[in-house]
């Protein structure tokens, strides 16, 4: 009997460590954008690179203005974990961006942008930063490194398609666009645009330097109609040479309104310090 128990034991044990799966690690949507293409639902086109060019670029035109509540979560190494905070994004075609962050009912930050120049307020420090919208400022009061430029260029594709060479990759569920920068000796990759065939939208943005590194990565998801504008609820960008990461949730949009121009020049308070980092 012992010999008997003994045998049926080792085979149970044996049967569930067979039939046990490790569980897979799901990837970060840097690495895996499958989920993302599992939710469209739809029959997918046949489109032409012209075609596909023109209604991405169209869609873009269509969004004059942007105006929306945000949350926000920040991921930096010199930061002690996630920063969360939510606040107001506003955004006028081509480039004009302003975004504030409160935390508790205290601005965190206040940026303005106009594609060339920036300003950053950041009230805790009573100080104004100011630059070139076109490369990387490290923030040191915030622990950050930010690229103004990058953010206003994901509401408008418009100048990331024009002006490049680009070459059409068609796949079951997909579209991959390389922007291509070709002169007299070199082709250079400029950038990669992911669109869903069923769709047509863009779910998915890689920018590059010129030494060929990823710059930016970009991801965005739930997309809905506003006014005859095809909108992403959420924004996930990452900067893998700073390891930061930004991921912006949308609520409260308003497409198309009048926006005053003023908005977006942000006011210097009186006694502010200011830097300039070019």
């Amino acid at each position: 009997m012992y010999v008997i128990r003994s045998f049926f034991l080792c085979a149970i044990l044996a049967s569930g460590c067979a039939t046990y799966k490790t569980p897979a690690l799901q990837k970060p949507i840097w690495e895996d954008t499958s989920a993302i293409l599992r939710n469209i639902q739809g029959k997918p086109q046949n489109l032409s690179l012209q075609q596909i060019r023109d209604a991405i670029i169209s869609n873009g035109s269509r969004l004059a203005t942007f105006r929306a509540n945000i949350a926000m979560t920040l991921t930096a190494p010199d930061l002690k974990g996630p920063v969360r905070c939510t606040g107001l994004i506003l955004y006028q075609n081509p480039k004009s961006l302003r975004a504030i962050g409160s935390k508790l009912a205290t601005t965190v930050f206040d940026i303005s942008s106009d594609g060339n120049k920036f300003r950053l307020y950041v009230p805790l420090e009573n100080k104004v930063y100011t630059g070139a919208c076109n490369t990387f400022h490290r923030i040191e009061t915030l622990g950050i490194n930010i690229f103004p430029g990058d953010m206003a260029s994901l509401f408008n594709y418009k100048e990331i398609l024009e002006g490049e060479k680009p070459t059409l990759e068609t796949w079951p569920a997909y579209w991959l666009i390389h922007m291509l920068e070709m002169d007299k000796e070199d082709v250079n990759l400029k950038g990669n645009l992911l669109v869903d065939r069923v769709n047509g939208e863009v779910f998915r943005c890689e920018l590059f330097n010129a030494d060929g590194s990823i710059r930016l990565q970009a991801v965005f998801t739930n997309y809905t109609s506003y006014k005859e504008c095809r909108i992403p609820q959420r924004i996930d960008v990452r900067w893998p040479a700073y390891d930061t990461t930004f991921s912006l949730a949308f609520s409260n949009i308003v497409v198309n309104g009048k926006l005053d121009p003023k908005v977006f020049t942000l006011v210097i308070p009186r006694g502010a310090q200011t830097i300039t980092l070019d």
